[in-house]
């Protein structure tokens, strides 16, 4: 079996699939997604065809000569169970099967869970091996097909796909959502969302759909969609999926944003009521061309995703922002990705850009890391060459790989033959191969920067900043501070903290995770039950990680992490149950 990618059994040698066709319907009460796909694949195949699934019951196959002999492998507690077809020259098949209620790309909330609270929803995350646990497929990013889809849903509620909408029809109680993807992509960004949904139009080519409560709020908070597709489409050349439409999930969506081509999700904890955390919506959009048009080859090789897209993501913002509000959020975020090297250790692999993967789950590896440690090897390609130099080689390396997958390789061979003075200048071995992070790193610098430098060096002095001294901050400026100031302080000066930046009536999340770990690191006991409804309730595990990781290890917390998880697992996403279960692991509870 020639397998060509570490997390898939597929084997491309045996064929592609082309297209898929989806008739499935949605079973609230039994909490199945069940229907039958058709396939088409890009020649005829003769022989055994080989699938992904995970807990899949396989009902039947058939082509167009008839039944097809299948059969379905042990269980792998990463790859999960490689369905082998018996195709006998057959360039289609159809199969039956259902999805149960634990598949790991689905997620049921009952009306409660909600934020209209009166109808149940739905929703998927595919990336970035989930896909086969709602559909048979080559779950690999190398393989993309285009597909057609009908989705039978209870007749009060309205499904989305990441796909164009051609209409919809009543029938027996329920509604038939029909869809068409007529771009291809691979099984990661198959995405489709069933609740009580509303939507309002941003602009000629971009619209937000979330639930009847939220809507108004969203719709502002995203009001510059159509301003940041202009100034991508300025850098990246023309957008290539038609629209950009996004959808506000419910709280327990385990990540910031997916951004599934067509319709991305959007975690509602940007919604904040000053589109101070827009740079989530930008980089989202900025993966239309970095990730969905370009795509990484295996799940090895994520930074050409990330890395990519975090640097686009910054351009965008340079040129609606200014330059120095784009340096203020690298330097946020490359302080989260020093605190993610130091949790995997500078030694580790996790903390390579490329390393194999093998036997691993790509999940329990995703960090921050392929996404600023990538981001900054471009930007040290960029400073050796110049701006203007490595935007050429940018477009062209775009324009070269539309709707087609690179592997870190390939790149490398890019790099050489087209820029070759930054492959010169760069140690491009110890950036992408080696762990840790380089000496070489380029620095960011900014005013922005330099105010918070100033006041963390007076609080390292014992002078405490005093509100008016800061209240006139960007966003991103106050947790720039919050990041540098220690994990450890005296009780009252987590009350100052708190009311020198009103913590207390914030609407920032990233604000409470971090006051909420330095006060439980310090003993601040008046706050736990704010940090426990921050865990209970959201699901986004960038916001509670955290938090969660400092009851794990703070001594008069750690009896609490455990039970607290039991509490609130019924409410998140298995996504999020699994990073906390390793949180948990590695602190031994």
């Amino acid at each position: 079996m020639a397998r060509h990618d570490p997390h898939s059994y597929a084997d491309f040698s045996q064929g592609r699939i082309q297209h898929i066709d989806f008739q499935l319907e949605v079973d609230f009460e039994q909490r199945q997604l069940r229907g039958t796909c058709g396939y088409t694949l890009e020649h005829p195949v003769a022989g055994p065809f080989d699938l992904d699934t995970r807990g899949l019951q396989i009902h039947a196959v058939r082509a167009e000569a008839g039944a097809v002999e299948f059969s379905i492998g042990d269980e792998d507690s990463i790859l999960g169970h490689r369905l082998r077809l018996d195709l006998r020259g057959s360039s289609g098949f159809e199969i039956a099967y259902t999805a149960p209620p634990e598949a790991r790309a689905l997620q049921w909330l009952t009306p409660a869970q909600t934020a209209g609270g009166r109808h149940p929803f739905l929703f998927t995350q595919c990336q970035p091996i989930n896909a086969r646990s709602i559909f048979p497929c080559q779950d690999s990013p190398s393989v993309r097909f285009t597909f057609d889809a009908s989705l039978r849903v209870p007749g009060p509620l309205t499904a989305v796909m990441s796909a164009a909408p051609v209409g919809s029809i009543a029938s027996d109680g329920h509604r038939v959502f029909r869809f068409r993807m007529p771009q291809a992509i691979p099984s990661y960004l198959f995405a489709l969302a069933v609740g009580e949904i509303s939507s309002q139009d941003l602009g000629p080519r971009s619209r937000v759909y979330a639930e009847p409560p939220v809507l108004e709020s969203a719709a502002w908070e995203f009001g510059q969609t159509e301003a940041m597709l202009a100034e991508a489409e300025k850098l990246y050349g023309p957008y290539p999926w038609e629209r950009y439409d996004m959808i506000v999930m419910p709280p327990s969506f385990p990540y910031g944003g997916m951004e599934n081509a067509r319709l991305t999700f959007l975690t509602p904890t940007m919604i904040v009521g000053d589109r101070s955390l827009v740079n989530l919506l930008a980089h989202e959009l900025a993966h239309s061309w970095t990730g969905n048009l370009v795509t990484n080859a295996t799940w090895e090789d994520f930074w050409l995703n990330e890395g990519w897209t975090t640097y686009a993501e910054r351009r965008i913002l340079a040129a609606i922002e200014g330059e120095d509000s784009a340096m203020l959020r690298a330097a946020t975020a490359r302080h989260i990705m020093y605190r993610a090297i130091d949790y995997f250790g500078w030694d580790s692999d996790p903390t390579r850009l490329k390393f194999s993967q093998k036997g691993i789950d790509p999940e329990s590896v995703v960090s921050l890391v392929p996404y600023e440690k990538g981001y900054s090897f471009l930007v040290r390609l960029e400073r050796a060459v110049g701006r203007e130099a490595f935007h050429a080689f940018t477009r062209k390396y775009i324009a070269e790989h539309r709707f087609q997958t690179i592997t870190t390789e390939a790149f490398i061979e890019l790099l050489r033959r087209d820029l070759p003075e930054a492959a010169r200048q760069v140690d491009i071995d110890t950036w992408l191969y080696q762990p840790g992070f380089p000496p070489d790193a380029p620095a960011f610098e900014s005013p922005l920067i330099d105010a918070v430098s100033a006041k963390l060096f007076d609080y390292q002095e014992g002078r405490l900043p005093t509100r008016s001294e800061v209240a006139a901050w960007a966003t991103a400026q106050t947790y720039l501070f919050l990041q540098h100031i220690p994990r450890q302080m005296p009780i009252d000066h987590c009350r100052w903290l708190e009311q020198t930046f009103a913590l207390a009536r914030t609407r920032v999340p990233m604000f409470l995770t971090q006051f909420y770990e330095i006060a439980i690191r310090s003993g601040y006991r008046e706050v736990l039950p704010r940090a426990e409804e921050l865990v209970s309730t959201v699901g986004r595990m960038f916001i509670i990680g955290p938090v969660f990781q400092a009851m794990a290890q703070a001594e008069w917390t750690r009896p609490m992490a455990r039970p607290l998880l039991e509490k609130v697992r019924a409410r998140h996403h298995p996504v999020t149950v699994s990073q906390m279960e390793g949180i948990l692991a590695k602190e031994g509870l």
